[in-house]
């Protein structure tokens, strides 16, 4: 039988876990950007074919592909922006 208990990985093994954990959160954060922009930009080449506005110069995959950036930095800056610690005490002090 091992020392450790199950629920809890050996110390030896924790940063590699926290290590792998923070690989994913990231990897997560990434595909989502690309995907945005991927997505945004494709609606914008599709609305461009349906216009026909796509021989001469694609007006709406050029914004789709900005408005998906914008909209994966955003996304981005929420992810990765520490959250603000709960007040849950200063709260019930402004309530009495």
């Amino acid at each position: 039988m091992s020392k450790h208990s199950s629920s809890e990985p050996p110390e030896e093994d924790a940063p590699v876990t926290r290590q792998f954990n923070d690989y994913a959160r990231l990897s997560g954060i990434g595909l989502e950007f690309s995907a945005s922009v991927a997505l945004v930009g494709w609606l914008g080449w599709l609305l461009d074919d349906w216009t026909g506005l796509a021989e001469r110069f694609p007006v709406f995959l050029l914004l789709g592909v900005f408005l998906g950036l914008a909209l994966g930095i955003y996304r981005m800056q929420l992810k990765l922006s520490p959250k603000p610690p709960a007040q849950d005490s200063e709260d019930q002090e402004d309530n009495s």
